[in-house]
C-alpha cells in the first residue's frame, strides 16, 4: 500500500509537466523524439534512425504548438519518409520532402526507361511521359476519394472542370 502512495506524487508530477506546452519543456523534446523514433520502429517497422546536432537544435527551438502529438506525428512521418539512417531537417518538412521523394522516384524510373530505349531520336519523351504520370496520379487520387471528382480536384489542387477535361483527354474510365 505504501508503494502505491509513494508513486502518486511522481505520477502527478509527470501529468502536471505534460500539461505544459513543449516550448516550456524544451529539455524533454529530444528524449521524446528518441521515444517516438523507437515507437516508429516498433509500430511501423521503420529502420533505426539517428539525430544530428543540427536536427536536435531545430527540434528543440521549434515551439510545437500541437504539443506532444504534433511532435510524435512529425517524428514518425520523418522516420517513414527518410531514406537515410540519420534524420535531416528536410525530413520534417513534409511538402519539401514529398517533392524531393517524388522527384527522385520519377528520375530513377526515367533513367531506367532511357537506358532501355534504343534510339532517343524516335521518341518525343515529354509527350510520352507526362500524360502517363498525370494519368497515374489522377487514377490514384480518384481511387482514394472513391471516384469523388470534387474531392479529387481539391486534392490535386485543380479546378473540377480541369479535372474533367483531363479525364476525357487521358481516356480515364469513370465509374458512375
Amino acid at each position: 500500500m505504501d508503494k502505491v502512495t509513494d508513486k502518486v506524487p511522481a505520477i502527478q508530477k509527470i501529468e502536471n509537466t505534460a500539461a505544459l506546452p513543449l516550448k516550456e519543456r524544451r529539455g524533454e523534446i529530444i528524449p521524446l523524439v528518441i521515444k517516438f523514433i523507437k515507437l516508429s520502429e516498433e509500430q511501423l517497422g521503420t529502420a533505426p534512425k539517428e539525430l544530428t546536432k543540427e536536427i536536435e537544435e531545430h527540434l528543440v527551438t521549434y515551439d510545437w504548438p500541437g504539443g506532444e502529438k504534433e511532435l510524435e506525428t512529425a517524428v514518425k512521418r520523418a522516420c517513414i519518409l527518410s531514406d537515410e539512417p540519420v534524420l535531416q531537417i528536410e525530413d520534417f518538412d513534409l511538402k519539401q520532402r514529398q517533392a524531393r521523394s517524388i522527384g527522385k522516384f520519377v528520375e530513377s524510373k526515367l533513367k531506367s526507361f532511357m537506358r532501355n530505349i534504343k534510339s532517343l531520336e524516335k521518341f518525343n519523351l515529354y509527350d510520352m511521359v507526362i500524360p502517363e504520370v498525370e494519368r497515374s496520379l489522377i487514377l490514384m487520387v480518384m481511387k482514394e476519394t472513391k471516384g469523388n471528382q470534387i474531392k479529387t480536384s481539391k486534392l490535386l489542387g485543380i479546378n473540377r472542370n480541369t479535372l474533367r477535361s483531363k479525364i476525357k483527354k487521358l481516356a480515364i474510365k469513370v465509374k458512375p
